[in-house]
């Protein structure tokens, strides 16, 4: 049964052809990997292990939660992305739910992590079987693998190659995955974001056995359905720094899932929709850049395309009658069983995207909803319960994180909308709310309209990278032209129309919030080849030279950024034993200093490779140090309040403090090298200057806090 399964879904396309094509690609993949950096092959093999055992367990026990929405028959291919939407948002939650309960210990999700991998492939064994008996056509055991050509599934011929322009981004991406957080990528500040909060909190979590409020870290308030993943790696390897890697391979494990949502999405269309919609995603310049980095945009991606492929499969169901629409078990093609499960199911999974940014509210969830409303419907009642039904599953998937702030600030969506909320926790108030909306507010030179325009082009169309590049527009865009349009396209247009008005009028313009911009655009691209009003191959060979073309384009571009940066594999102990410069101080701290020592970090957030027990403050958060300084009658007294906290040094960053002074965000202006003298001289100890060889200005100090 499950081998005429597998016959049957290769309907006349050499199955076993194309099987040898993917292994031989995948081998030639780690041939280039290795002959670039024979570090890198061997980080590829091993952290890329540690995350698929951290990913794929609850990716394939997901598939016990498809039967649930009821949806009916499903093609296997959607089976597993519905499972794995599923299970890794589901997971996540459990994740936070048992970390705020205190249960991070290894004893306890190791045991969990095995069962549930366990279930996935007893479960994915029974989809087999299901599978197998749907395509048993005769009852006899044997397929109809016979190719169809009556709905434009048409035999694939040279189309199927293209999957090959993959590798050189698979290359780029897997080399990327193997640097260690804080050696790559300038524009991000070296992977600032992750040293401070994406993998500094997972850390801290690990360190402290729970989940908590963090005074000290405001970026800790944001949802983090995919930091629960790093979470989870640094508890079955029972090290935060020895997660650091795997967590790039992680989120490179969520770009390959956004690959396989976007051909799942373009495969309802067309096989060369498949084909089209996944290449526009793999060859974007943004994955493997952003594979070097463990942020969360890879997940935003999958779950974005999921839920949005969702409600373009609604939006393509044609319903029997007009009487007939949402409200109505309408079975007909692309999707069976009731239109509202299928809504619920695109609300959860569009709340699991709201849980790994913020951004998804405006820029998934909301333009969602719009397009439920667009869906056809009995009624004007049937379609406002479908947008109930929709809004309260994304509620579903998102509360938890809302309810977790809301316990921990007043605040569901805390730092956001503190105006309106006026929540006031340990280490933050009205202060800290107005430096954070004058930290996050457009520039000032680009507040006027022609500027603001400027900048969304040169951070888009006209990146100096070209991330997105010139292929994913052209074809989604331009493929509308000369072709018949239905109510799937007008929802994808206004899915992308709500995305660019919110990122140019409503964000700071940030070249990586556009990302999922990527979403309507790549569904769009899949579906250019779909109901041309002009017959023939001239459409399909102008989108197969686009392609070609156009990966090539963004190979170029992708190639020459990590040339220039190196993106080679480097191990985080040349970070955290202070081999790289700018970070030679964690030579002294982590290596030098006594294991009880108690470091008070001044002008730096990037905490995630301290080894000593460290106090540091996140730039937007209230500093006690500062409030000393500024209430201590004298400069003895500051060192008294220093030694009463604990503090056996404190660690200053002059470089992190006059970056953020040029910044919006600012610094405090009682912190200089002029109070540290005066500290020195009321009996503060100074130990030593870090200064770059080619200067004289020390970069940081470090002073220690001498006992009574």
């Amino acid at each position: 049964m499950v081998q005429a399964s597998r016959e049957a879904r290769g309907q006349g396309v050499r199955p076993a052809y194309t099987r040898a094509l993917i292994a031989a690609s995948a081998v030639l993949v780690l041939v280039i990997v290795g002959i670039v950096s024979t570090y890198a092959l061997l980080t590829v093999i091993l952290d890329g292990i540690t995350a698929l055992i951290v990913v794929l367990p609850p990716a394939l026990a997901g598939l016990w939660l498809v039967p649930l929405f009821r949806v009916g028959q499903l093609p296997i291919r959607w089976h597993l992305l519905l499972g794995a939407a599923l299970g890794l948002g589901a997971y996540s939650l459990l994740i936070l739910i048992l970390g705020l309960a205190g249960a991070l210990d290894r004893t306890v999700w190791v045991p969990i992590h095995g069962l549930c991998g366990i279930a996935g492939v007893l479960r994915w064994r029974t989809v087999l079987r299901e599978d197998a008996a749907r395509l048993d056509l005769t009852g006899d055991g044997k397929t109809d693998a016979r190719p169809t050509r009556a709905d434009g599934q048409t035999a694939l011929g040279a189309w199927r190659y293209l999957w090959l322009l993959i590798i050189v981004f698979a290359c780029l991406s897997l080399l990327a995955a193997s640097n260690a957080p804080g050696t790559i990528w300038s524009e991000e500040g070296l992977g600032y974001d992750v040293l401070e909060y994406h993998l500094q909190m997972p850390k801290e979590y690990f360190v402290d056995g729970r989940i908590s409020y963090a005074p000290h870290n405001v970026y800790a308030n944001f949802p983090a359905g995919i930091e629960m993943f790093y979470l989870l790696a640094m508890i079955i390897l029972d090290d935060p720094i020895a997660a650091a890697i795997p967590a790039n391979f992680i989120h490179t494990a969520f770009a390959a899932l956004a690959i396989f949502a976007a051909w799942c999405v373009g495969r309802d269309h067309s096989r060369r929709g498949g084909i089209i919609g996944a290449l526009c995603i793999a060859t974007a310049g943004w994955i493997p850049y952003l594979c070097g980095l463990a942020y969360v945009e890879h997940g935003l991606l999958f779950y974005g395309i999921t839920a949005t492929g969702i409600v373009v499969r609604l939006a393509r169901s044609t319903p029997r009658s007009k009487a007939e629409g949402i409200g109505a078990a309408v079975r007909s093609r692309p999707t069976s069983g009731s239109p509202l499960r299928w809504i619920a199911l695109a609300g959860l999974v569009a709340g699991f995207a709201c849980g790994c940014k913020y951004t998804a509210i405006p820029m998934i969830a909301i333009p969602l909803t719009v397009a439920v409303l667009m869906l056809p419907a009995r009624s004007s009642v049937a379609r406002v319960s479908a947008v109930g039904v929709f809004g309260m599953a994304t509620l579903v998937g998102f509360s938890p994180w809302l309810v977790k702030n809301v316990a921990m600030t007043g605040n569901p969506v805390f730092p956001l909308a503190n105006t309106l909320f006026q929540a006031a926790p340990d280490g933050w108030g009205e202060a800290e709310t107005d430096r954070w909306a004058k930290g996050h507010e457009v520039a000032p030179e680009e507040r006027r309209l022609p500027a603001r325009l400027r900048a969304a082009f040169v951070r888009t169309v006209g990146d100096e990278y070209q991330r997105f590049g010139p292929m994913v527009f052209l074809i989604a865009l331009g493929g509308m032209v000369r072709r018949r349009l239905g109510r799937a396209d007008a929802v994808l247009m206004m899915i992308f129309a709500v995305q660019m008005v919110v990122w140019v009028f409503f964000t700071h313009v940030y070249a990586r919030f556009a990302v999922v911009m990527l979403i309507p655009l790549c569904i769009l691209a899949a579906r250019s080849t779909n109901g041309a009003m002009v017959r023939g191959g001239l459409r399909r060979r102008i989108v197969f030279g686009l392609l070609l073309v156009g990966a090539a384009f963004n190979a170029v571009f992708a190639t020459r950024l990590a040339i220039a940066e190196s993106p080679n594999g480097a191990p985080p102990v040349i970070i955290h034993d202070g081999q790289l410069p700018q970070f030679e101080y964690f030579k002294v701290v982590n290596l030098q200093l006594p294991k009880d020592a108690f470091v008070l970090v001044v002008g730096d957030a990037r905490a995630f490779y301290f080894q000593r027990r460290i106090d540091y403050r996140v730039v937007f958060n209230r500093s006690p140090f500062v409030d000393a300084l500024r209430d201590a009658p004298s400069d003895e007294d500051v060192v008294d309040w220093l030694r009463g906290r604990g503090y056996t040094h404190i660690l200053v960053n002059w470089s992190e403090i006059n970056r953020l002074r040029r910044s919006r965000y600012g610094f405090a202006k009682e912190i200089t090298p002029l109070l540290f003298d005066r500290l020195v001289d009321a009996g503060l100890e100074w130990v030593t200057d870090f200064v770059r060889p080619s200067q004289t200005v020390a970069y940081a100090s470090l002073f220690e806090v001498p006992a009574r």
